[in-house]
């Protein structure tokens, strides 16, 4: 199988990330194997750490499990996979642990006509400014430090083990600081590396407007009021070296209206770590039609740019606001993987255990796996999975394609704007579910490992439940 490398930078990097992760575990996936590599000076920022366990979980569970003709389950199906299998995901930066932007440009051993140019082009505050944090939305210190992952172990791992059929994606944004100057480095690097296949490979990326308000705080060196002002400057820079010399392929656009209420302030660390938006799911889903893309390895580049438009003009984005390309990759996987994890909220181990599709695999769905650690690593992920939504529908721009999820209301009746039908006294929500499973029990391979018959079995039934019952 061929490796779509995603690049991904900074914060907003990571961001998307997630939602890529969280749209391949319901389904969605691509021909690629999705090799994540994340460029972040700070480590510990709360949103790539958090992204990099959602990814080793999902991992684990992909390999938990096997995939071949004879099963039809695509939960988990699409391989990811860290560059050197450290599971850390991580593109590392060397020497910038610990020290000051001054300290890292070595300025005291300069000549003193080096160090007056260096005080004309950087302020007392980005000279002072800790590294561990990253570049506090600062592009010019961003373009000096970047210029070293090239240097890296892990990046020339990558640019050696780069054949052709291998893609390249790069997610980052233009109103802040490593996303801003790192993207055409980094695209730079590519279009000039001595391995052929890379030079000339199929690179898209998608450039995160501004999107999101961050609350006013006058001791942050961050304020949302230059988003606009930096994301200008840096289009304006784009325009002559990244998408008018000839080395992109596919450009993608995303932003929104941030005129509401902010996130918190912070400059990084861990409590940078912001709730899921929508936008960050629409750039994920760039990276899934840059991947369906018919590309080829060569050095004349036309850039195609794309856009995305909502049916309507909602702030609170339901499935029917989408277009019809949009709603064939995304609704029917999400929509499953949300009433699988509705049954299970509504539907405790000691039920599951007593049904029929259960007592007729008890050896392999009956108590013990229930209580297995397989079990609890999907659990896990399913809470994640689950918060991410409750994030975007909490958020502004706000998606909600879901009802809120309760013992009282019909599990097959949460996808907002759909209703089931069903036949004459049929038995309805996870009652229906319980049927079907028990129907469906006899289709599942004797050979199957328990966390591999649990997901084929539910992926069978809802895919037949929301193609019969909710016409997706």
């Amino acid at each position: 199988m061929s490796k779509l490398y995603v690049f991904a930078i900074g914060g907003s990097g990571s961001r998307v990330l997630r939602s890529l992760t969280m749209l391949l575990s319901s389904g969605v996936h691509t021909d690629y194997e999705i090799v994540p590599m994340i460029v972040d000076p700070d480590q510990s920022n709360g949103d790539l750490v958090r992204t990099v366990d959602i990814m080793r979980s999902y991992e684990n569970i992909h390999n938990a499990l096997s995939f071949n003709n004879n099963e039809k389950n695509e939960f988990f199906k699409n391989p990811i996979s860290a560059l050197n299998n450290d599971g850390n995901y991580l593109l590392p930066l060397i020497g910038t642990s610990g020290i000051s932007f001054e300290n890292y440009l070595s300025l005291s051993t300069m000549s003193l006509e080096n160090q007056a140019i260096m005080r004309m082009l950087f302020s007392n505050a980005n000279l002072a400014s800790d590294m561990n944090v990253g570049f506090k939305g600062n592009p010019n210190i961003g373009s000096i430090v970047l210029n070293q992952f090239t240097d890296s172990k892990d990046y020339n791992t990558f640019a050696t083990n780069f054949v052709n059929g291998d893609k390249v994606f790069i997610i980052s944004s233009i109103f802040g600081g490593t996303g801003a100057s790192g993207f055409p480095l980094l695209l730079k690097n590519m279009r000039t590396n001595s391995n052929t296949a890379l030079a000339n490979a199929p690179i898209g990326a998608v450039s995160l407007l501004p999107y999101f308000n961050l609350k006013t705080d006058k001791k942050s060196s961050i304020q949302a009021d230059s988003f606009i002002t930096k994301a200008k400057a840096a289009l304006n820079y784009y325009e002559k070296n990244v998408t008018g010399n000839n080395t992109l392929d596919d450009m993608y656009y995303l932003g929104d209206d941030f005129s509401a209420a902010g996130y918190d302030n912070c400059d990084g660390g861990g409590n940078q770590q912001n709730n899921a938006h929508l936008v960050e799911m629409l750039a994920a889903l760039s990276i899934i039609d840059f991947a369906g893309k018919q590309s080829q390895q060569n050095t004349v580049k036309n850039t195609n740019f794309h856009e995305f438009g909502l049916e309507s003009d909602s702030q609170s984005v339901m499935f029917a606001d989408f277009g019809i390309e949009t709603n064939n990759i995304i609704r029917k996987p999400l929509s499953m993987m949300a009433i699988l994890n509705s049954y299970l909220n509504n539907r405790d181990a000691s039920h599951r255990s007593s049904q029929k599709w259960a007592k007729d695999k008890s050896s392999i769905l009956g108590d013990s796996f229930w209580r297995s650690s397989n079990f609890s690593t999907y659990n896990k992920y399913k809470q994640c999975f689950e918060k991410w939504l409750n994030e975007m529908k909490e958020n502004h721009i706000s998606f909600e394609p879901f009802r809120p999820d309760k013992s009282s209301v019909d599990a097959l009746d949460i996808v907002v704007g759909i209703t089931p039908h069903y036949g004459f006294l049929s038995k309805k929500g996870c009652d229906y579910i319980d049927k079907k499973l028990s129907d469906n029990i006899g289709k599942i391979s004797a050979n199957l490992n328990p966390l591999q018959s649990f997901l084929e079995l539910f992926y069978i039934t809802l895919k037949e439940i929301c193609e019969n019952k909710l016409k997706l």
